[in-house]
């Protein structure tokens, strides 16, 4: 196996079927102060993008973020020998300081088969060294190590928009259907709002964040994600959704079409007319303008790993899978230590202060 790593001299030249792995997005991360390495790699399962993103995670710190890399399908035998070579490809590519490369990856986990679940539920991946011993088997250095935190929530729901309303529709669970229909026969409304509506959106985003004790993203943050989009050819497809009756906002969501992919990225809920079920409204109304504009795939970004009632975020699991998309499992981040005493210190600083 022999990978090559280079910085290309033409946007045409990356290749991605991930928002986070396109020229916006390095554009984007670069406006909110951060080093993009941008990167291409070419090996013998395919070209891709893997653009390094440097990051501080606790001071002191910095490691390399590689956001859905390698988007590449990859035998499971094979996984830990290829980011080790990738690794040894990119890392003349960052600065010096950098204490490790963090691949936050969508290879789907091993950890899957029927031996895993129990009363059809999945029981989740096993402890980490077990995790660690498979993707290491193979390797020469056996340095891989399983990420104490994962940036992107490795499980979530994905919706395939092949089909027509009706399959769509019966895809989903009954109950979901009904209150998908009750939103219009109560009479929301949808609509995509224009970009100087952002302040009312964001309004509700912060409150329902708050409520929900979230972190959340500063406005500026969305200024620049808007304002960038709106300036250059060829950038994602931002959409600010609104749900809204008798003139209340009573839902929103920030959504990206990128390519053959629809994200479901920010969102906000109001407590005022909850009967009203606006929400599953919302999500009828972006399914099918993602489906519209050629995306094949709406991914929900993160839910709980199973459906489990005393799970802090068991409604989101509820409110995700009822919409009829496939539950995925990836593997999650997985580090490669470029200095293995200063990761060590990393690792246990991070561990500490619970820092994404």
């Amino acid at each position: 196996m022999r990978i090559t790593v280079s910085e290309p001299g033409h946007e045409s030249m990356f290749r991605g079927s991930s928002l986070f792995q396109t020229p916006y997005w390095f554009r984007f991360r670069r406006e909110l102060g951060q080093k993009v390495v941008p990167l291409v790699a070419e090996s013998s399962a395919g070209a891709f993008s893997c653009a390094v993103f440097i990051r501080t995670g606790v001071p002191g710190f910095s490691y390399g973020y590689l956001p859905r890399v390698p988007d590449i399908p990859v035998a499971e035998e094979e996984r830990g020998l290829f980011l080790e070579q990738l690794s040894a490809a990119i890392a003349p590519h960052v600065p010096p300081d950098t204490v490790c490369l963090r691949y936050d990856t969508v290879w789907p986990s091993p950890f899957t088969d029927s031996s895993h679940y129990s009363n059809g539920q999945w029981k989740g991946a096993p402890r980490a060294v077990f995790r660690e011993l498979r993707m290491n088997s193979g390797t020469r250095e056996r340095t891989l190590r399983k990420s104490e935190l994962d940036h992107i929530s490795p499980d979530t729901v994905i919706i395939d928009l092949d089909k027509d309303d009706d399959v769509l529709l019966s895809r989903m669970r009954q109950t979901t259907r009904n209150c998908v229909r009750r939103a219009y026969r109560s009479g929301v409304s949808f609509r995509i709002m224009n970009p100087d509506e952002l302040p009312a959106w964001y309004r509700l985003y912060e409150e329902t964040a708050v409520r929900k004790k979230l972190s959340h993203e500063k406005l500026s943050y969305f200024e620049t994600l808007l304002s960038l989009a709106r300036n250059e050819t060829n950038s994602p497809d931002f959409r600010i959704y609104a749900a809204e009756k008798d003139g209340m906002l009573l839902a929103g969501a920030v959504t990206a079409f990128s390519g053959d992919n629809a994200y479901y990225l920010y969102a906000g809920s109001s407590l005022e007319q909850r009967k009203c079920m606006a929400n599953y409204g919302l999500q009828w109304e972006i399914i099918r303008d993602a489906r519209s504009a050629g995306c094949r795939y709406y991914d929900l970004l993160g839910v709980p790993p199973n459906n489990d009632p005393n799970h802090s975020m068991y409604g989101l699991y509820t409110f995700k899978t009822g919409l009829g998309g496939r539950v995925v499992h990836y593997s999650g981040c997985w580090d490669y230590p470029l200095d293995e005493r200063r990761y060590q210190q990393f690792r246990n600083a991070e561990a500490f202060a619970g820092i994404r």
